[in-house]
């Protein structure tokens, strides 16, 4: 019986791990995060929301209304300006998720451990 209440908590365990390592893939990719795209009705009111985004630092919204407006350059800029961003969030992200891999993983070992 205490195996069986063992093995349980090792799949469980492994049940939460999966699904901390699947969050990191969703995280790390841009296209499911759902970022919004640009508010905006006309081009005019795309550049404006986009140079108002960008001196707040927004740069991949920034980027989004200035494609919606037309303005190309400006968008390239402004999405040039969010890889540092956007690469800095993911790589804590990543780190963090990477310290509850280690801790669940470790939980996991010494279930294996404690039935020998």
């Amino acid at each position: 019986m205490n195996r069986s209440k063992r093995l349980l908590a090792s799949i469980v365990i492994l049940g939460i791990l999966a699904t901390a390592i699947a969050r990191v893939g969703r995280a790390a990719d841009p296209t499911l995060r759902g970022t919004p795209d640009c508010a905006a009705a006309t081009p005019e009111q795309a550049k404006s929301l986009a140079d108002q985004l960008y001196r707040q630092g927004q740069y991949q919204r920034a980027g989004e209304c200035y494609q919606t407006a037309g303005d190309l350059a400006d968008a390239n800029e402004a999405f040039v300006k969010a890889v540092p961003a956007n690469s800095d969030a993911t790589a804590k992200d990543l780190q963090r998720q990477g310290q509850i891999a280690k801790t669940l993983f470790t939980g996991v070992q010494q279930a294996f451990r404690s039935n020998h």
